[in-house]
């Protein structure tokens, strides 16, 4: 049970935030919403949420960009790879980073959407000028044996709903957030949710991450990184073997709902890399 604790701790740093599942032989490009005129922003949401939810941060940015919203592979319509791999999802998701114009398009992901795009854009740095992740880990803080893995997959698919209990019904920044994340975890296919959490335990990109030929924009929400933390002891939490890599951006009064929590300074946050990695409009 001890090894089963740390392995959840371990998931709460790496599933963040809190729907439909499409089984489909040959992968597909995701659903997408896209609006607006400009540079082009692809968004990519978190385990179990939606494109949807990145709309308050989108409304800041219309004035001046596209902003193109994706249901990550196994959410809404978007189909999920079967057999299924984590690459095989950044797979799909590239087919909608591929149809963009690449010398104006940024790519944001937060969360597991961090994780794929970091995933899609190191395959294909040509199809895009600049990476950013929020509240992105790259590694499984803890190294998890076949044993181990074992245990917990079969604690998971007997007790989903205890599981489920255990890592994400305190992941909010307060009880209201955190009830809120919950549902929608709750809500979200069991399949599509241990299909993406088996993988979590196994995770190491940060081969991925020194492939790129820019280094990323790095950007944590005050929930993951909390006031009076070394950027070293969270670099370490999140699997960044660099922590050099790049300065990171902490914004406050914002949990794994950032997009929500704090639109306007995620908006301006997002601006100004848009602006320096494709230039102002």
């Amino acid at each position: 049970m001890r090894l089963l604790r740390l392995s959840l701790a371990a998931l709460t740093l790496a599933a963040v935030a809190a729907t439909g599942l499409v089984h489909a032989d040959t992968p597909a490009a995701p659903q997408t919403t896209e609006l607006g005129r400009g540079t082009t922003i692809v968004f990519l949401h978190s385990l179990g949420a939606a494109r949807m939810d990145w709309m308050p941060t989108a409304r800041k940015l219309l004035g001046r960009y596209r902003v193109v919203l994706v249901d990550l592979p196994g959410h809404g319509s978007s189909a999920l790879p079967d057999p299924f791999s984590l690459e095989a999802a950044a797979q799909q998701v590239d087919a909608v980073i591929a149809r963009q114009k690449a010398e104006s398009t940024i790519v944001v992901g937060q969360g597991l959407g961090g994780l794929i795009a970091l995933m899609a854009v190191s395959a294909h740095p040509e199809h895009s000028r600049g990476l950013m992740l929020i509240d992105t880990q790259i590694k499984s803080p803890l190294p998890v044996g076949e044993q181990e893995m074992a245990q917990v997959t079969r604690f998971m698919d007997d007790n989903y709903a205890t599981f489920l209990q255990m890592a994400f019904s305190r992941m909010g920044r307060d009880s209201v957030e955190s009830a809120k994340l919950f549902a929608a975890m709750s809500a979200a296919p069991p399949a599509t949710v241990k299909a993406y959490l088996r993988t979590l335990f196994t995770v190491d990109a940060n081969r991925n991450l020194k492939m790129l030929p820019k280094p990323p924009a790095l950007v944590f929400s005050e929930r993951m990184w909390k006031s009076g933390t070394a950027w070293g002891t969270l670099a370490k939490a999140a699997g960044y073997e660099d922590s050099t890599i790049a300065v990171p951006q902490r914004i406050a009064n914002a949990g794994l709902l950032v997009m929500k929590d704090q639109p306007d300074s995620l908006a301006a946050v997002v601006s100004r890399f848009a602006d320096s990695r494709v230039g102002g409009k």
